[in-house]
């Protein structure tokens, strides 16, 4: 097996779909929304930061999630904790 990629929380921002009808106040107070993200750090370029929720014995990743890098707020590595 590889080595292990690193376990992350990536902060990001995401579009919002607002539905309905609004006055330009109220438009103004929108906001984007914040998502926190948990997963293996499999590749981060200026375009693309993919991170993979499951990895496997084989070299394999599963439930993969791309998020534009310009959107990310922060990448924090997550250190493991001891079983008790």
């Amino acid at each position: 097996m590889e080595a292990n990629k690193e376990m992350v929380l990536v902060e990001w921002h995401d579009a919002k779909f607002t539905p309905g009808t609004y006055n330009e106040k109220a438009i103004q107070e929108l906001r984007m929304a914040l998502f926190k993200s948990v997963g293996y750090l499999i590749a981060k370029d200026d375009t693309t930061t993919i991170i993979a929720t499951e990895q496997n014995d084989q070299e394999e990743y599963r439930d993969i999630t791309l998020i534009p890098s310009g959107s990310v707020i922060a990448i924090c590595k997550l250190l493991p904790v001891p079983l008790v």
